[in-house]
């Protein structure tokens, strides 16, 4: 799960960079799924994943949290089988947190069960 994590902030975040990077930019959709295969996270320990997946999102709200709110409407265009998406900053941002926010909910299920 960790690994599934680790390749959504790779991709979603990757768009939120590329966003502050550029004006406007087009980027490629990727499914985290299919990126995954790209990586070696499913391979890694849990607490170097852990370690690397923290600094990583410190990174990410290290730049965004300053931002004033004119900036989270930036916009790119993702291009997903071939259709252009525009989506905001925000709506990366948002699609990010809640998509973690269910991924935490099964993390405490897990702990708790090792924790007996």
């Amino acid at each position: 799960m960790l690994a599934h994590l680790r390749a959504c902030a790779d991709v979603w975040g990757g768009h939120i960079e590329a966003i502050l990077a550029e004006d406007k930019p087009t980027r490629q959709g990727v499914n985290p799924r299919t990126w995954i295969n790209k990586t070696n996270y499913p391979n890694q320990k849990f607490q170097p994943s852990l370690r690397a997946f923290t600094k990583q999102r410190a990174e990410l709200l290290a730049v965004i949290e300053p931002l004033p709110a004119k900036a989270w409407s930036r916009t790119a265009t993702v291009m997903a089988w071939n259709v252009p998406c525009q989506r905001t900053m925000m709506s990366f941002a948002e699609h990010l947190a809640r998509h973690e926010r269910t991924h935490l909910k099964q993390f405490k299920r897990i702990v708790e069960r090792v924790s007996r």
